[in-house]
């Protein structure tokens, strides 16, 4: 489709001409050079295609404010669009440093002007291969701080840390800005997640500046004692009753059996902090190591995770053998309030022991069974009768004491995040003063952290620093196999 030429844009143009280049003449059909009225010399401040027209013309496709091939703006370009070759960068606009710029190769319109052969969107037109946004996002190629490969834009910063792996305001692949986390890479500062870190207890403390050294682990997170809530067997009360179980602040872990037909409401709850485990695909009374792998192929399948702890059908003692071929932890046995786990006592990961309480047990026997300076492992299956929910025990119950631990400064954490905590605080002895290395155990879960405290010096991991955290310690990644004092 053709466009008339008007006396109105030769009025406009041929005084830029006469600024830019002083040039001379009058609106003419022929202009000075190739192309329509007001074009200029090939090779000229505006080249091939005239300011008004050019090769083409304006009734070939020319346009207001166009500059041909190698000018302020590209071939073909329109209106200050830019294909290759554009103002800033390659086929960039204003600081769009993409590669391909607002307008990918061949421009807002392509080569021929606005409307001209191509249209006004032809092959590699307004967002073609290259365009606004270019590959990697509008300010930053690839990896760029906000727009980083599978990353997401994030200010949150975490407690005791600013950004999680991946840098500033943004995480790294699949990463993401986690309460608990550490800094980003950068300046020589120790860059991990704390995934089972995201809770912090209510304290404060100064950065040690005393002697070099002292190095201790703090028991529980910093908190009085641990404390887990479970729950089993995906019945159907669990779910209906989610929000009132959320609002108390803890995080819990739900043991989920592949085969009664799990709701695909519990994915949802994860990103609440909430933990999906195995607790065996056919819960068979014996350990079977098949089973167990069939339903962490099922959690990874329908729920996207990866399970690093299990409950054994029945607290049946068989699947302690099993257990560790798969996962880190199993909890069981289970029985009375008696049942705790000390922080660096001798119970095997793959018995731990759990506290089932009765069918509705009443909430201050529950909350009593908590222990300072000691883990606590509640085992729960539902809140009513419905489907033959084994030992119910009341929600307002459940909730009560629930939110009786997060209230006395307790750690309410999942299974896993507790488990690798513990397991974590063992592998470094209690008389380490300024530097301790491990070795994690089999199917250990990636993004664990410590929390330490020393008397003084700066705490570094693989050579880089680890801040202090304004709560009153230093948070240490267990993937780093190590940690110094200096």
């Amino acid at each position: 489709m053709s466009m008339r030429k008007s006396s109105s844009v030769a009025e406009v143009v041929w005084p830029l001409c006469a600024v830019i280049l002083g040039c001379s003449g009058t609106d003419t059909s022929t202009g000075p050079s190739l192309g329509g009225a007001t074009s200029i010399d090939v090779g000229g401040a505006i080249s091939t295609g005239g300011l008004t027209s050019g090769v083409g013309g304006l009734e070939t496709g020319g346009t207001s404010q166009v500059i041909n091939a190698g000018g302020m703006v590209a071939t073909g370009g329109s209106n200050r669009g830019s294909a290759t070759g554009g103002i800033v960068s390659t086929g960039g606009t204003t600081n769009n440093n993409a590669t391909g710029g607002l307008s990918a190769t061949g421009g807002l319109p392509s080569t021929g002007g606005s409307r001209a052969a191509g249209g006004l969107a032809p092959t590699g037109g307004a967002n073609a291969t290259g365009g606004s946004p270019a590959t990697g996002g509008s300010r930053t190629a690839t990896g760029g701080s906000n727009a980083a490969t599978g990353g997401k834009s994030s200010t949150s910063t975490s407690t005791g840390g600013a950004f999680a792996t991946g840098g500033s305001s943004s995480g790294a692949t699949g990463g993401k800005s986690s309460t608990g986390g550490t800094t980003a890479t950068a300046g020589g500062s120790a860059s991990f997640k704390c995934d089972n870190l995201s809770l912090a207890p209510n304290t404060t403390g100064t950065q040690p500046t005393g002697a070099v050294g002292g190095l201790r682990v703090l028991d529980w997170a910093g908190f009085k004692g641990a404390v887990s809530y479970t729950f089993d067997d995906n019945t159907a009360s669990q779910i209906p009753n989610y929000s009132a179980l959320k609002a108390t602040g803890a995080h819990f872990t739900w043991f989920v059996v592949g085969s009664w037909n799990p709701s695909a409401q519990y994915k949802t709850t994860l990103a609440d902090g909430q933990e999906i485990a195995n607790h065996t695909y056919s819960h068979n009374a014996t350990g079977s190591l098949s089973d167990l792998q069939q339903n962490e192929t099922y959690l990874t399948t329908n729920f996207g995770v990866t399970a690093a702890s299990m409950a054994a059908p029945n607290c049946d003692q068989s699947w302690s053998t099993v257990a560790p071929n798969v996962l880190f932890q199993n909890r069981g046995p289970c029985g009375g309030s008696a049942a705790t786990v000390g922080p660096r006592d001798n119970t095997s990961p793959f018995l731990l022991p759990a506290y089932l309480p009765a069918t509705g047990e009443a909430a201050a026997t529950m909350t009593a069974a908590l222990a300072t300076g000691k883990w606590r492992i509640y085992v729960i299956h539902g809140f009513d009768s419905q489907g033959g929910t084994y030992q119910p025990v009341p929600i307002a119950n459940v909730t009560a004491t629930m939110s009786g631990a997060v209230s006395s400064g307790y750690w309410p954490e999942t299974m896993t995040n507790v488990g690798a905590y513990w397991q974590g605080q063992k592998l470094i002895s209690a008389s380490a003063t300024t530097t301790a290395s491990w070795s994690l155990p089999a199917h250990f879960p990636p993004n664990m952290c410590l929390r330490i405290t020393t008397t003084g010096g700066t705490v570094t991991q693989k050579g880089a620093t680890v801040p202090w955290d304004s709560h009153g310690y230093y948070q240490i990644s267990l993937d780093a196999g190590a940690v110094t004092i200096q």
